[in-house]
């Protein structure tokens, strides 16, 4: 699961129905995502939407130091508490965890091969 160097990678879009539901989900996942080892890599409150995602005015991207740091997370029992508050704020929502590049694709990459 894990590739040497590679980073795993939430991401998630959303439209969001709820302000005040959607900020108390924000203020209370922010400590714990940096307790898990995880940052806030991107947020846009204007993605330009493509493929069922159309009507989202959120999207994000959390990074974390591996892939199994990333799945850890998700399944934890913290986070499937706090993801009921993101699920009850938001409508349309998707939601991936994937994994970067590897060292050795980074560098592949880095040589124009």
């Amino acid at each position: 699961m894990d590739k040497k160097g590679a980073k795993g990678y939430w991401i998630s879009t959303a439209k969001i129905i709820n302000q005040d539901l959607f900020d108390e989900y924000v203020n209370k996942v922010g400590p714990w995502l940096k307790e898990v080892g995880g940052q806030l890599f991107a947020k846009d409150t204007e993605p330009q939407g493509k493929e069922r995602t159309e009507d989202a005015n959120l999207a994000v991207i959390c990074e974390f130091p591996s892939m199994r740091a990333a799945v850890e997370a998700y399944e934890s029992e913290e986070y499937k508490e706090l993801s009921k508050l993101r699920n009850e704020a938001t409508e349309n929502s998707t939601f991936t965890v994937m994994e970067g590049l590897d060292e050795a694709a980074k560098l592949k990459r880095a040589m124009g091969l």
